[in-house]
This record gives structure tokens, sequence and C-alpha cells, in this order.
């Protein structure tokens, strides 16, 4: 059963990924962003209300206060990976963003004293060498602003990622383990809050840009996914040790996504791509398998 909700999640994160492709003709900080963002955050909660249910007993304030920080990253996790796929190939982005893992890695080195071998060290130097190759373009100015604009933003994504990973494990080494689905839900509905309050104070995008109805679907669709993801993955980050829950996502989602924009987005890969690609794979299991 495991392995099964394992591969599930391997399958819906790919989908969630490829999908928020479809939402990057949507330029960051207007009106048609926001508001796909918040129908994207309410389709999680959905689907956390259908799957995950709705709490019997008290919700726990260490819940509230993790729900909070979750909802948070959540936001810069999705807003930011969303921006970077507008310029980004999208398994280079799914990569990038992948190796957020790193972090709840490190953090069990520095707060629970887990023991990081120099395995892991050099695994932390490919991340960062693929994080610094990533962002190399041509000498234009066009390509250097297009490389540092997908490329903040992806860091940015990388890094709440790898927040989430640390609130995950902290909620299910809590004594509200249990808590789970309250503790997701209220981080969607505050997600979805903060877009909506952005999407009704933003400007509005120029006549060319405008958002269609499908691109609603697209962002429904993709909550739903993400809701799925993160109920399964925290349930998963209690059941699974985690060298061997967060490689296998990872690598899963990166050459998942990687197939599916060859076949679905036509996508080639230069030198470079590969490159990232494989510093990331050998980051990954420099850090958790070696």
């Amino acid at each position: 059963m495991v392995i099964l909700l394992l591969s599930l999640s391997i399958v819906l994160s790919t989908g969630r990924n490829i999908l928020s492709k479809k939402l990057s003709d949507l330029r960051f900080g207007t009106k048609p962003f926001f508001w796909c963002q918040s129908v994207l955050f309410l389709g999680g909660a959905v689907a956390l209300l259908l799957f995950g249910g709705i709490p019997k007993s008290g919700i726990s304030l260490y819940t509230w206060i993790y729900a909070l920080i979750y909802g948070i990253l959540l936001i810069l996790a999705q807003w930011f990976y969303t921006a970077a796929l507008a310029v980004g190939n999208t398994a280079l982005c799914s990569t990038v963003y992948s190796m957020g893992f790193i972090l709840p890695t490190l953090s069990g080195a520095i707060f629970w004293s887990e023991s990081l071998r120099v395995a892991g060290v050099i695994g932390v130097l490919c991340a960062v060498s693929a994080v610094v190759v990533s962002g190399i373009g041509k000498k234009s100015s066009t390509s250097a602003n297009r490389g540092m604009g997908y490329l903040a933003p992806l860091i940015i994504a990388m890094l709440a990622s790898g927040g989430l990973g640390i609130i995950q494990k902290l909620q299910q080494r809590s004594p509200y383990a249990e808590q789970r689905s309250a503790f997701l839900l209220i981080a969607f509905l505050i997600a979805t809050g903060s877009s909506l309050l952005f999407a009704l104070v933003s400007r509005t995008p120029s006549p060319s840009i405008r958002m269609r109805k499908v691109s609603l679907v697209v962002a429904a669709c993709v909550g739903l996914f993400f809701g799925c993801c993160n109920l399964l993955n925290t349930y998963l980050a209690g059941k699974l040790d985690s060298a061997v829950f967060f490689p296998t996502l990872n690598i899963g989602v990166i050459l998942l996504s990687m197939g599916c924009g060859m076949l679905l987005f036509k996508e080639r890969f230069r030198k470079k791509d590969l490159a990232v690609l494989l510093l990331g794979i050998a980051s990954i299991l420099l850090l958790t398998v070696f």
C-alpha cells in the first residue's frame, strides 16, 4: 500500500508540474495570475475536504501555528514556481525545485543531531553547482535577463518547498500528528485567502494578457493534484524513512517530468540542461542513498 501511495504521489506531483506550465503565460503580479492561484489553492482545499475529511475533535494551537507557516510556504512555492515556468524548461525547473528536499535533510543534522556523511557534503556541493549552472546563459543582455528572470523565483520556490518538508516532518513528529488533514486544510485556506486578496488589489494587465476560462479549469486541476500530493506526502513522511521517501519521490518526479516535457512541449535539452539534471540527481543520491 505504501509503494502504491508513493507511486501515486509521483504521478500527481508530475501532473501538477506539467499543468502548472499551462498557467505560466499569466504574468506574475497581475490579476489573472492571482485569480488563478486562488482557484488553485481552493482546489487543494476541496481535495483535502474530500480525501482528508473534517476533524471531529478540536484543533491544537500547534496545528494552527504549523498551518500558518505552511500556508506561507505554499504561497511562495507555488507562486514563484509558476513564475519560473514562464521562462524555464519544465524538466530543469522541476529538477531545481525538487532539490528543496535538501533543507529537511540538513535540518536533521542541525536540529536532531543526525550524521551528515562526506557523501552528503558532496551532494550539497552538487546541488549548489546545479543551481549555478542553471543560471548560466548567453552573453546577450536579453538572455541574461531571461536567465535571472526564472532563476530568482525558482530558487525562492526551491527554498520554500524545502521548508514544506521541514514543517511536514515537525507536524508528524508532534503529539498532534493525526491532525494532518486539518493542518493542511487550514494552510490551503490561508493560501487561498492571500491569493484572493492579492487578486483584488493587484493591477490589471495589458489587453494582450487575459485570463481565459480554461486557465481557471487548469488551476483547479493543479490545486486538486497539489492538495492530494500534500496529504499523501505528509502521511508518507511519517511512515517511511527520509532516506527512502525523499529521493524516491524527487527522482521519480524529475525523470517523469523530463519525459513529459519532451513529449508534451517538444522541449529540447542543451548540454547545460543535461548537466543540471545530472547534478540534481547526483545530489539526491549522494545525500540520501550512499
